[in-house]
């Protein structure tokens, strides 16, 4: 009767009990949230007497007795703790950690080597343990667990593996930890793709992935998986040369009928990587002329070649001639339908930018707005593009009324974006920059990043200008001039860039000016004269928005077009040393260390 006295005396007081210890509790940590920590201490001393309070103190307790330097009474608790809780890590790792930071380093190694030999047969018991090592960053032990626990046969804690020589910086380890998943089970390739993106910390670490991917392959040669990997691997580095021939393989191997290897071939477009883009295409075109890609391969063939002979000054006009000509005879050979569309496109702008058949080209882009067949969303876009040809024709009313038309079907979309931009450019030539600088700033919320940056743009060098120049005469001139420019009347730009320059010598448009003609001078393939502008802008004006633009330029020239290796690689060097934040800055270091010579995909 009396024991049932007392059992039911304690149920009713357990509870005012465990509130006292919640009261102390939070006490015990206020005191060590305000590093009082000899008060935290000797209330958190009372406390750890009940085991199942333990837990909720430890980490506070454990730090407060290190910071006050309290060693014995340290070791006296950790010890307490592993004879009562023999099996709990979290213990016996805190000990060990406590022997290396007292000097007791092989003592340490001891008492942890024991501890693992009590629970590397269990592994829930190892994946616990092992977690406490990883939280004091030791992570030898961690992976002596896991390693241990593979032996077991249960499991293979690959992904525990791998995410521990992530933390620890065994980039080759973890990425062959990842690779081997995909031996097992090709369905995680996306997984593992998307794991090594975000865990490589740099190019140099992402680099490291190819030589074991190799090492894979060679072990596993029929596993196509390991293909697909380099395949993403190379297309990461932007090395589309090597995808090409991955993807080749897993191409034949897969049945996928070039869909994969033209996927490549847009990512080197992309990239304007046009060579191999032209590379890929003609392959496609030559190996699967009874296929359906052979018409899209063929299109983009033509459309590669193009952004090759434009994009490699001065543009050669035979070679033009030649692209027009196979655009003609696409459309000759399938008619104009929807799918050919866009060949068509093509072939007019050429005409009208490049051959100076202006009236040619109208006729076309006319006959793709009047095909029923052509989607609407497409015949906007030629709309521009003629409203474009009509400005190249000094007819300017002619131009808005084409852009005015898309901009009210397509608002609120990227191509009526497009059509406000051009309108308010046209403003910006008229003179009228009050309109266009008010259409700018509108534009500069737009979706895409290419609109939205070039209605910035404009709108500063507006907005600069007028609020230097209130007669504006400077800017007039100087938007004169940028149609001449858009209409390819190159030279006489040139000439009325240098009078402006003569007559507005101390204006802030200079900088401008020097730009424009460089950029002219580089379209003319009068590279040494371009230079000559750019330093310029570096010497004059260091400090503006042209100036890493300005260096970067310098080096291409000196890179791809004068072929002169040293200036290139001093002027790659300036963008990373003076120009740091560049946007150019990852492209510059790449091409650095290519030219000198470092292993770079």
């Amino acid at each position: 009767m009396l024991r049932k006295i007392v059992c039911l005396m304690m149920i009713a007081f357990f509870p005012l009990f465990a509130l006292a210890q919640d009261k102390d509790i939070d006490l015990a940590n206020e005191y060590y949230s305000n590093a009082e920590y000899e008060k935290a201490i000797s209330l958190y001393a009372g406390i750890v007497k009940d085991r199942q309070f333990v837990f909720t103190v430890h980490k506070n307790y454990l730090d407060a007795l290190l910071k006050l330097e309290k060693f014995d009474d340290t070791e006296k608790y950790l010890k307490r703790q592993m004879k009562n809780f023999p099996t709990e890590s979290l213990f016996q790792v805190d000990y060990g950690v406590f022997l290396i930071m007292r000097g007791k380093k092989e003592e340490a190694e001891k008492h942890l080597a024991t501890y693992i030999e009590t629970v590397k047969k269990d592994d829930a018991q190892i994946r616990y343990a092992a977690r406490n090592f990883i939280n004091a960053n030791l992570y030898d032990y961690a992976e002596v667990l896991y390693l241990a626990g593979r032996k077991n046969g249960n499991d293979k804690f690959t992904y525990e593996l791998a995410s521990l020589y992530a933390m620890a910086g065994k980039t080759d380890m973890m990425v062959m930890e990842y690779l081997d998943i995909l031996k097992d089970d090709e369905e995680q390739l996306d997984y593992i793709q998307n794991i090594l993106q975000a865990r490589m910390r740099d190019e140099e670490d992402f680099a490291k992935i190819e030589p074991v991917l190799y090492k894979f392959m060679q072990k596993y040669p029929d596993k196509i998986v390991y293909n697909e990997m380099l395949v993403w691997f190379y297309v990461q580095m932007k090395n589309f040369s090597k995808a090409f021939f991955q993807a080749k393989a897993v191409d034949k191997r897969k049945k996928l009928e070039g869909s994969g290897i033209f996927d490549i071939g847009g990512l080197a477009m992309e990239n304007k990587d046009y060579e191999n883009a032209i590379k890929i295409y003609e392959f496609l075109v030559d190996k699967y002329k009874e296929e359906s890609i052979y018409v899209m391969a063929r299109r983009q063939l033509v459309k590669a070649k193009e952004e090759l002979v434009k994009n490699t000054f001065p543009v050669d006009l035979e070679k033009i001639k030649s692209l027009a000509k196979d655009y003609q005879q696409i459309i000759g050979e399938l008619g104009l339908v929807d799918y050919t569309a866009e060949a068509a496109r093509s072939m007019a702008l050429l005409h009208a930018f490049y051959l100076n058949n202006k009236d040619t080209a109208i006729l076309v882009l006319d006959k793709i707005i009047n095909t029923p067949t052509v989607r609407k969303d497409f015949t906007d876009q030629v709309k521009l593009d003629l409203g474009d040809i009509y400005l190249l024709k000094s007819e300017p009313w002619e131009a808005t009324l084409l852009y005015s038309q898309v901009e009210k079907r397509q608002k609120e979309k990227d191509l009526g974006h497009l059509a406000k931009l051009k309108n308010a450019k046209l403003s910006y030539y008229k003179g009228e920059f009050e309109l266009a600088k008010e259409n700018l700033d509108v534009l500069k919320l737009a979706t895409t990043r290419e609109i939205a940056n070039d209605a910035m743009q404009l709108s500063l060098l507006i907005g600069d200008n007028i609020a230097l120049d209130t007669t504006e005469a400077a800017l007039k001139e100087y938007a004169s001039i940028d149609l001449l420019v858009f209409q390819g009347q190159y030279e006489q730009a040139l000439e009325k860039y240098k009078a402006m320059q003569k007559q507005f010598g101390a204006h802030p448009i200079v900088d401008e000016i020097l730009w424009a003609k460089a950029n002219i001078y580089v379209k003319l393939g009068k590279f040494e004269q371009a230079i000559e502008e750019y330093t310029k802008i570096i010497a004059q004006f260091n400090d503006d928005i042209w100036a890493d633009d300005a260096n970067y330029m310098i080096a291409k020239i000196y890179d791809e077009n004068l072929k002169n290796k040293d200036k290139a690689m001093e002027y790659y060097q300036n963008q990373l040393t003076k120009y740091q934040g560049s946007m150019y800055s990852v492209e510059a270091r790449k091409r650095y260390r290519t030219l000198r010579g470092d292993n770079v995909n």
